[in-house]
């Protein structure tokens, strides 16, 4: 199993270009923020082509930094309702991209069968025409809000049970599904087959909490193995399944980000990652 990042704390290194002489910079940030991430231990990363490059600019900057792309730009509504993906397609294909994801739930499904139903109904459409088109697996990750049940069976086992397990996978995120109640180890089990890769995303406790009042203990996003998740379990689970990729991921960090991330990857390897 190999380790490539999800960078949302990065998001400080991936500024908006502006306009005109300042193009450059922001180019050369981004392609500095790509060698930081490869020096920090990753051997791949989720990010699809940001603003101010094109697709094979983008792809000559991957290359230059040693990463590899394993997911490219996600799916999102109402796109990914459409029937055109041939940008998309090329775009991964260009990028050496085997995974595309769909990162949550639209607002219209929350608490609505029928709408859910569509959405399960879009998944199954979208992950034909990408796995047949390219070979490329079309990736649900579920948040926490995937536990709602509608109709006595939470959204999460509804997709899963409604799409088709040739051309629609699952990219679990282990924070979430322990945010959502739910037992990481056995969701992995349940998604056997169905999952190119894990997002790696540790739970831990705030110790600065109100603890005087059970109520008020607030979770946290911590660096691998800093939190409270059964990492060599879900590992081992991991590797039995033979998953090609885990994608740390931490939404929020208190150290610096590559510090942060640093550390995530030196558990890892501690792990046996």
């Amino acid at each position: 199993m190999r380790i490539a990042l999800s960078p949302m704390a990065l998001s400080p290194y991936m500024p908006k270009p502006s306009p005109g002489e300042y193009i450059d910079t922001y180019r050369q940030d981004i392609r500095t923020m790509l060698r930081n991430v490869r020096k920090c231990g990753f051997e791949g990363i989720e990010m699809g082509t940001p603003e101010g490059f094109s697709v094979e600019e983008f792809k000559d900057a991957i290359d230059a930094s040693g990463l590899q792309v394993v997911s490219a730009s996600g799916l999102h509504y109402p796109a990914m309702a459409g029937h055109d993906f041939k940008a998309h397609i090329a775009e991964c294909v260009t990028l050496g991209a085997r995974n595309v994801m769909v990162s949550n739930v639209p607002s219209v499904v929350l608490g609505n069968q029928d709408e859910l139903n569509r959405f399960i109904r879009d998944l199954n459409r979208v992950g034909k025409i990408f796995m047949e088109e390219a070979g490329i697996h079309v990736s649900y990750h579920n948040h926490a809000i995937d536990f709602a049940k509608i109709n006595g069976l939470s959204m999460l086992e509804q997709i899963m049970a409604g799409t088709d397990a040739r051309h629609v996978f699952f990219e679990p995120d282990t924070h979430w599904l322990q945010a959502g109640g739910a037992h990481v180890i056995s969701w992995l089990k349940k998604l056997k087959g169905r999952m190119y890769m894990v997002h790696f995303k540790d739970y831990g406790i705030d110790p600065y909490s109100d603890h005087t009042v059970v109520e008020c203990t607030h979770r946290m996003y911590s660096e691998i193995g800093e939190g409270n998740l059964n990492w060599p379990g879900i590992i081992a689970e991991c590797k039995s399944q033979g998953i090609a990729w885990c994608s740390v991921e931490q939404d929020l960090v208190q150290k610096p980000p590559y510090e942060a991330y640093s550390l995530s990857v030196k558990n890892l390897r501690a792990f046996g990652v």
